[in-house]
């Protein structure tokens, strides 16, 4: 049985994101008597859903990974090597490769909803501070960088394998991903028989290249990614409370200020 050296939480965690709705900003159009939110009304939940949904997938894996070794364990005592447990094993791969993939996308989605009300904050925020003043999307590439690896997978393996899509150079049309690259791309859809990660399964010993491809499993999602979600959390908690000690900010066209003030001062004990 092969090792895996994550935990996984036996309940899962509710309110990962909507807490961030307690630091609610409305940003109001003194023009067109608009109002703009932050985060987005429709962000939030998307969010959270998403972050169960791969809480999800990670337990039923562990699970499945789990009793299906447990299985072959008590037919290996029975009869000792035979068919039936590779076929568990090859069996067990696509199911937990099927997974990955989904689990991969996920992520990628939360990154790409969380980068971009981020960014959206920052613009709206930034319209009513002096320059001196003003918010720096520098305070994310921090958590960007911690997601790499997931994202190079989800590009050259999930979203559409370099081997069907690679990677070219727009005016010249030249490939750029390597030969190596291009080829486990479509050999690391799925683990191999009995592994429990993607990515590492080689094509030839003897390539001149090294594949760009990350070594992935669903099981660090306690260890790798969990952390850094949190992060993110904190990090818009922070932000909007940072943004709620400067209300009211208001110009010719737009007023901002907090959605549920008293809450917002319960929750800073002010």
């Amino acid at each position: 049985m092969i090792y895996i050296c994550s935990r996984i939480n036996k309940h899962l965690i509710h309110n990962m994101f909507e807490e961030i709705n307690n630091y609610k900003i409305i940003v109001r159009d003194l023009q067109d008597k608009g109002m703009h939110y932050i985060p987005n009304v429709i962000s939030v939940h998307p969010l959270e859903s998403l972050f169960l949904a791969t809480e999800w997938l990670v337990t039923e894996s562990l699970k499945d990974y789990k009793e299906t070794h447990d299985r072959i364990e008590e037919r290996r005592k029975l009869k000792g090597a035979c068919q039936e447990n590779i076929d568990e094993y090859d069996s067990l791969a696509i199911r937990l490769g099927s997974r990955t993939q989904s689990y991969v996308n996920q992520i990628c989605l939360m990154e790409d909803i969380l980068v971009f009300e981020y960014k959206r904050m920052i613009r709206l925020v930034n319209a009513l501070l002096k320059k001196s003043k003003r918010l720096k999307e520098e305070d994310f590439r921090t958590l960007r960088k911690k997601m790499k690896s997931i994202r190079t997978f989800r590009n050259k393996v999930v979203a559409h394998t370099a081997y069907t899509f690679p990677q070219t150079d727009k005016k010249s049309g030249k490939i750029l991903d390597n030969p190596e690259t291009v080829v486990r791309s479509i050999i690391n859809l799925f683990p191999q028989s009995g592994y429990i990660t993607m990515g590492n399964n080689y094509y030839s010993g003897f390539s001149p290249y090294r594949s760009e491809l990350p070594v992935i499993s669903i099981f660090n999602w306690e260890t790798e990614i969990k952390p850094v979600l949190f992060d993110w959390r904190n990090l818009f908690i922070d932000q909007l409370v940072s943004i709620f000690k400067l209300l009211p900010l208001e110009n010719t066209k737009f007023r901002i200020e907090a959605a549920n003030p008293s809450l917002f001062r319960n929750k800073l004990n002010i």
